[in-house]
């Protein structure tokens, strides 16, 4: 008689709450915070916050293939170097591994160019500065974190490479090093 009792209870109390738990399902949600999951949203925030225009964040994070890693690249090119957000956007935006890009710049920056500035114009801005140096030579490395341990390792030599010196040689030894085989002629691709 008992289990006849219980099912009966049970079978009632689904009965009633089916049709309560669909309407409330039924009911708009408010939405929770979905900006935070988007990452056009926090690509646009992160680069505002580092000093890129509105526009000119929203056009960047919409034709970037991942708008998180490109704000991320901004960021860190902006923390760890002298370089403003426009340049740091514009050389971040203009290769496939921005992450790459930026931590390259960070360790050139950290380990070679900590004490070295440019000379300093009339606008108080620098011109060949060797921050932008490393930002442009990361960007032509097709394997930035290799080049920047290349850099890192030359210019410990002071008296031969200066930094400058060291991202142009390790730019120009990711092709066939003729200094070595100079008799040695690449044949064209058929």
């Amino acid at each position: 008689m008992k289990p006849e009792i219980f099912q009966s209870c049970l079978r009632k109390t689904a009965l009633l709450s089916l049709p309560v738990g669909l309407m409330l399902l039924s009911l708009p949600m408010p939405q929770a915070q979905a900006g935070n999951w988007n990452q056009f949203d926090v690509c646009v925030g992160q680069l505002k916050d580092s000093g890129v225009a509105a526009d000119k964040a929203g056009t960047a994070c919409s034709g970037a293939l991942i708008p998180k890693e490109l704000s991320e690249c901004v960021v860190i090119v902006r923390r760890n170097s002298p370089i403003d957000a426009d340049n740091a956007l514009q050389g971040c935006y203009q290769v496939r591994r921005p992450i790459d890009l930026g931590n390259c710049v960070a360790d050139i920056q950290r380990a070679t160019l900590g004490g070295y500035t440019g000379d300093k114009t009339t606008t108080g801005t620098t011109t060949d500065s060797p921050s932008l140096a490393a930002l442009n030579s990361c960007r032509k490395s097709l394997l930035p974190g290799r080049h920047s341990e290349c850099v890192i390792a030359l210019s410990r030599d002071t008296a031969t490479y200066t930094p400058i010196k060291a991202m142009d040689t390790c730019l120009a030894a990711e092709d066939f090093p003729k200094d070595l085989f100079p008799a040695y002629v690449q044949q064209p691709v058929q």
